[in-house]
C-alpha cells in the first residue's frame, strides 16, 4: 500500500490491520494510521500476537544476519555490473 490510506478510522478489522502490519512495523505509516493499528492491536489478542512474531522474527533475522562479505566481493560485483 502506498501512503496512508484514506478515510482510515479508528475501527479496522484483522484484515485491514494485517494489510498494513510490515508498514506499521517498519515505522513508515503516517501519525493517523500508527494510532489506528496501534488500538487494534491494543484490542485484538490474534493481531498482537502476529505483530510480536513479526518483531520477534525480524531481530532473530537480523542478529543471525551478520556475516561480513569476503573481502574483495563488492570489487568483483560492481566490476561485473552494467555501467548504464
Amino acid at each position: 500500500m502506498s501512503g496512508e490510506r484514506a478515510g482510515m478510522d479508528d475501527c479496522v478489522d484483522c484484515d485491514q490491520a494485517v494489510s498494513v502490519m510490515q508498514i506499521f512495523l517498519d515505522g513508515e505509516c503516517g501519525a493517523v494510521m500508527q494510532h489506528t493499528i496501534t488500538l487494534h492491536l491494543r484490542d485484538c489478542p490474534s493481531c498482537l500476537h502476529r505483530a510480536d512474531f513479526e518483531r520477534h522474527l525480524r531481530a532473530f533475522v537480523a542478529a543471525k544476519c551478520r556475516e561480513v562479505a569476503p573481502r574483495g566481493l563488492y570489487d568483483r560485483v560492481l566490476h561485473r555490473l552494467p555501467l548504464s
